[in-house]
């Protein structure tokens, strides 16, 4: 379940891997940070790739030149594209994703937790090319993950983004609540509600758990998150938190 809360600014725990940014409306969500050891693995599963699509582009450059020297030339150009475009061009199309995270379920995002650019994507890469110079061997990249606090390598630092664990959660229906305190709300709200992905996954999340707590903790759980919501739509104070956060979930995923 997201961990929200109603922290104002951002910060990081020292002793943990996971990374806390509040959004505008003062709602905090946690992400997982992803460490050497899984993103090195998933730069091998990248680097596997690579080496396949660059033997396909020599052996179609061999097979267009019938086998002369002639045709190292457009292998290199190839090798070259291949080598710093891969990386780019699929977390730029895939939503900051290569084919090594999303086997080990990770994502590149910005540094302020929203998706990336294709503008990031390109220079994340050009610039983490620097990482893997000989002799250095990935010890720059290395250094600077060990040393930032949200193992940022070169390339995160100049696109201004970082690496994280993308939980991979079952997939379950829509709930539907019926409610009397959750009904009375609806009116006060409009018939469709546009969330962004986290505020949707908050109350997801909200809801598939609530029935585990008590009425008491639930309130504490659901008033950071309800506050802003009471204030934007102008919700009736008699309207508890739970309520604000179960109706608004119903306009978000099931409309009227």
């Amino acid at each position: 379940m997201a961990t929200v809360s109603s922290t104002p600014s951002e910060t990081l725990d020292p002793l943990d891997t996971t990374v806390r940014l509040v959004t505008p409306e003062r709602i905090a969500f946690e992400y997982p940070l992803a460490g050497p050891f899984r993103r090195a693995v998933s730069y091998c599963v990248d680097m596997i790739l690579i080496t396949v699509l660059m033997l396909a582009a020599f052996l179609a450059s061999l097979a267009l030149t019938l086998g002369s020297t002639s045709g190292l030339g457009p292998a290199l150009v190839a090798f070259f594209v291949i080598y710093q475009g891969y990386g780019a061009f699929c977390e730029g199309v895939f939503n900051g994703q290569t084919l090594g995270k999303h086997l080990l379920g990770l994502r590149v995002v910005s540094d302020q937790g929203v998706p990336i650019t294709g503008a990031q994507a390109v220079l994340r890469n050009l610039v983490g090319a620097v990482d893997g110079l000989i002799p250095f061997i990935y010890l720059p990249g290395l250094s600077c993950m060990l040393l930032t606090r949200k193992f940022q390598r070169l390339g995160d630092l100049a696109a201004g983004t970082m690496v994280v664990v993308e939980e991979r959660r079952r997939r379950v229906g829509v709930i539907r609540l019926r409610e009397p305190a959750i009904e009375a709300v609806l009116p006060w709200l409009p018939m469709r509600i546009a969330a962004g992905p986290e505020l949707a996954r908050a109350l997801s999340d909200y809801v598939r758990c609530r029935r585990r707590f008590s009425r008491s903790r639930l309130e504490q759980m659901a008033e950071p998150l309800a506050r802003p919501l009471r204030k934007r739509f102008t919700l009736p104070p008699k309207a508890t938190s739970d309520a604000i956060l179960c109706a608004v979930y119903h306009r978000v995923f099931l409309g009227d």
